[in-house]
């Protein structure tokens, strides 16, 4: 009877590990796992990029905020920049002997500034030899405009691959077109710096995975700002900032990311991922033979048979010797430190460059101990209570639960709701970013961030989402809030006051001010699930959306730190708010063709503490609106030393340069010169 038992029970094994390996891998083939591979693919790129160390070699130069800043406040220049500008980066690293220089910026149309600019750019560009430009094929070729495109020393394709889900993955050497091939951005700057690049020809043309760090700050990128004033230092016999020599041998790349002019791309470790990056990325794995490998398909097809068998091994065991309750529950045990020991082995052989497939495995895995509880449930009679309790205990996860019983919840679509808006950033991140370590500035950031996000949340906002330091939330979505707009403005403040109980010990760890910008608006906006029909998020957008982040960082023009439209100031009273306002400006920002009236909220004991300030600032207001310049200027100078925004008036003031602008034209209005 035992030989008998036990011939059934391994006849039950092999006649389940038979069946699920052949419906898992009939499902593998046919694609139903990709989605849920790519995911977990993702998460174990994140979990360990922290642990690879960034090339040396790499010198990533950004035009942030801070330089676009810069240069107007220096030179006067308006965005976007003269050529010639970027001529001067070329001649910095020319006189530093960098391997070469690679901008991610085209240059298909002639300059604004005309075709001299365009000659200045290029005869830098070709005195120096080793520049190169990008080249993206669409319907046809967009290439830099001549005379660029002949003083450039090569130009590479940056056609990127993006996975059906639209994450970028993996990258190519070159790229096939008119059967012509063409180097991509990467194998053309190696190529233009003399390395050797045949073997990135040999390449497969599906390309290969990349190995993403955890964002581009792990490079340490200089600012544009921080090259140009190091040149000009140079140029006038004085001490620069950054030595050009320290750049010797380095291979350059060149990118903008300051907001609104950034491209992005969805990375597994960022959905709002720099596109430069993705170049920086792949030079990296080239320096340092980084790419990842993926196994063939017949090893994940070996994998789901030993996944099948392991699966259905120990509970057809238990049954085979009659164990009850406590086997059935050690068995599962067993399933689970078998998929828990597979996945850590998965993450472990990762980090060492071999991609495992996860999903398939574990499906089987999974699948083979179902089967076998399933069958033990029918031929066993006894233990199907057993095996149901089991299975309640792990496969019935709250959130699955609610998703399977709402599944209309995971499509897409929106609808139109009037919320009120928060966009914040932290002042000088980039330079915070640079002084400190990733991990010091990793916790650094979570600390902030979750003092912020708690006030946040405790007064209903939705967090929409965190962009580096930037935190961007909303109110009276998915829950309609009919005092949304005083909601939002009293977190704002509470947000502040709780930055300024905590700066001592943020700008410890900062070393450096820590301050935070906040800009806020109250309108309609389409709220709801968007993306693509694979990956998405609950999300806003619309004009009342772009004005919100538009007032954050009109603070930097005022010399103010919160900042509100008139439709969230008015909301919020008609709801009873009990914060205190002042008016700041009549602004025409960027993206906008009225001007808006913007306020600055503050709590009742601030207003009362700035009160005498605040009467004399509007009074000057109210001149500066009806064309008194020069009486305005004298109310603002009273208290400018006092006052930022007056500081900033009296400026405006001065520079306007008479007394009484009789124009029926004019009204006040603040034009914001950048975003």
């Amino acid at each position: 009877m035992a030989q008998d038992n036990r011939g059934r029970g391994l006849l039950r094994i092999g006649s389940i590990t038979v069946a699920v390996f052949v419906l898992i891998a009939a499902l593998f083939l046919s694609g139903v796992f990709e989605t849920a591979e790519r995911l977990l693919y993702d998460r174990r790129m994140f979990l360990t990029a922290p642990y690879q160390r960034p090339s040396e070699d790499i010198a990533v130069i950004l035009i942030d905020q801070d330089s676009i800043d810069w240069g107007a406040g220096e030179f006067g220049w308006a965005w976007p920049w003269e050529r010639r500008i970027y001529g001067d980066i070329v001649r910095f690293f020319q006189l530093g002997g960098a391997a070469s220089v690679t901008f991610d910026m085209l240059y298909t149309e002639t300059s604004v500034y005309g075709k001299a600019d365009d000659q200045a750019f290029a005869d830098a560009c070709s005195e120096y030899g080793r520049v190169v430009l990008p080249v993206y094929f669409g319907e046809t070729p967009q290439l830099p405009v001549e005379p660029i495109r002949s003083a450039v020393a090569a130009v590479g394709s940056i056609n990127a691959r993006q996975d059906s889900d639209g994450v970028v993955r993996r990258a190519v050497s070159y790229d096939i077109r008119d059967k012509q091939i063409y180097p991509s951005l990467v194998t053309a700057l190696l190529e233009t710096a003399g390395d050797d690049v045949s073997s990135l020809y040999a390449e497969p043309e599906s390309g290969r995975l990349l190995r993403f760090q955890r964002d581009i700050g792990r490079y340490v990128p200089y600012s544009a700002a921080q090259i140009l004033q190091s040149y000009y230092a140079l140029l006038a016999g004085e001490e620069p900032l950054l030595e050009p020599e320290q750049f010797a041998g380095m291979y350059v790349l060149f990118g903008v990311y300051a907001p609104g002019l950034f491209d992005i791309c969805t990375t597994p470790v960022s959905a709002v991922y720099p596109g430069v990056g993705v170049h920086v990325t792949q030079l990296d794995n080239v320096l340092q033979n980084a790419f990842l490998t993926q196994l063939p398909p017949v090893c994940e097809l070996l994998l789901i048979f030993l996944g099948a068998l392991l699966g259905c091994m120990p509970l057809c065991v238990a049954q085979m010797i009659s164990l009850k309750k406590t086997g059935i529950i050690i068995c599962a045990a067993v399933v689970l430190f078998i998929a828990a020991v597979f996945g850590a082995v998965s993450v472990y052989v990762f980090a060492q460059g071999i991609v495992l497939p996860a999903v398939t495995p574990l499906t089987a895995l999974f699948a083979g101990f179902v089967c076998a509880a399933v069958v033990g449930y029918i031929t066993e009679g006894r233990q199907r209570q057993y095996i149901k309790n089991a299975f309640r205990q792990y496969l019935s996860p709250a959130v699955i639960e609610q998703l399977i019983e709402h599944p209309e919840q995971l499509r897409l679509g929106g609808e139109k709701r009037h919320i009120s808006i928060y966009f914040s950033d932290v002042q000088g991140f980039t330079s915070i970013s640079e002084r400190l370590e990733p991990d010091k500035l990793t916790a650094l950031l979570n600390d902030y961030l979750s003092e912020m996000t708690d006030i946040i949340l405790a007064s209903g906002g939705t967090v929409d989402k965190y962009e580096g330091d930037a935190v961007i939330a909303f109110w009276s979505a998915p829950l309609e809030m009919p005092d949304h707009a005083a909601r939002a403005l009293e977190a704002a403040v509470a947000c502040q006051e709780r930055l300024a109980e905590l700066r001592p010990r943020l700008e410890s760890s900062a070393g450096g001010p820590f301050y935070m910008r906040i800009g806020l608006n109250t309108g309609d906006a389409v709220v709801g699930n968007m993306g693509s029909s694979k990956r998405f998020d609950y999300t806003m957008l619309g004009d009342s959306v772009n004005l919100a982040a538009r007032l954050e960082g009109l603070n930097k023009q005022f010399g103010t730190y919160t900042m509100c439209s008139a439709a969230s100031k008015n909301e919020a009273q008609q709801t009873g708010t009990k914060l205190c306002f002042r008016e700041l400006a009549r602004a025409a920002v960027v993206g906008k063709k009225e001007a808006v009236t913007v306020y600055e909220p503050m709590t009742g004991e601030m207003y009362e503490k700035k009160r005498n300030i605040i009467e004399v600032f509007e009074k000057a207001l109210h001149l500066y609106y009806k064309g008194r310049i020069s009486e305005a200027l004298n109310l603002f100078e009273q208290i400018q030393n006092q006052d930022p925004p007056a500081q900033r008036y009296a400026l405006k003031c001065q520079s306007l340069g008479c007394a009484i602008i009789n124009d029926n034209s004019w009204q006040g209005i603040w034009v914001a010169d950048s975003k």
